[in-house]
């Protein structure tokens, strides 16, 4: 059964803004959560765990991001987060 019209985008720029805010957006918020996070904790145990926890965050990201409507509402989340993550990064360098 085919997908009924209203529920597809229509725009092929609508279809490339969310995958890029997927896709970039979601790493670099998942990679400044990581980053404000071995600031504030203890370095050693947020390397460590780095690996694993970066690829469930970053796909998490991806869902939030088509879990939204709009592409550019989409891009502004992800950007708030990479924004507070770098307020956080530079408190902690403070």
């Amino acid at each position: 059964m085919p997908a009924k019209k209203k529920y597809l985008h229509q725009s092929s720029w609508a279809k490339a803004g969310k995958f890029t805010a997927a896709f970039f957006g979601g790493l670099f918020a998942a990679m400044g959560l990581h980053m404000a996070a071995a600031l504030w904790m203890d370095m050693q145990l947020v390397f460590s765990t780095t690996l694993w926890s970066f690829f469930i965050i970053w796909p998490l990201f991806m869902l939030l991001v088509y879990w939204i409507k709009k592409p550019w509402v989409s891009w502004a989340v992800m950007m708030a987060i990479c924004l507070f993550s770098g307020v956080f990064i530079y408190l902690g360098k403070i």
